[in-house]
């Protein structure tokens, strides 16, 4: 269930090469890859990944830092 008192942010990618999938989990087929420093907003959780605003897909928090 989406929290409805979820407040979207911004993180930085802090690895090379971020893979993003199609849903949360490394089970799921890479859609894109994000690189080292950008930015994206974060709409959604799903234990440690999160769901990118853009709806390219879901990347793993582990990798990223807020801002």
């Amino acid at each position: 269930a989406v929290s409805s008192n979820f407040k979207p942010y911004i993180v930085r990618v802090t690895t090379d090469v971020l893979n993003v999938r199609a849903d949360a989990g490394t089970s799921y087929p890479i859609t894109t890859q994000v690189k080292l420093n950008q930015l994206y907003t974060i709409v959604e959780e799903k234990g440690k990944w999160g769901k990118l605003k853009s709806g390219a897909g879901w990347i793993h928090l582990d990798y990223t830092k807020k801002v």
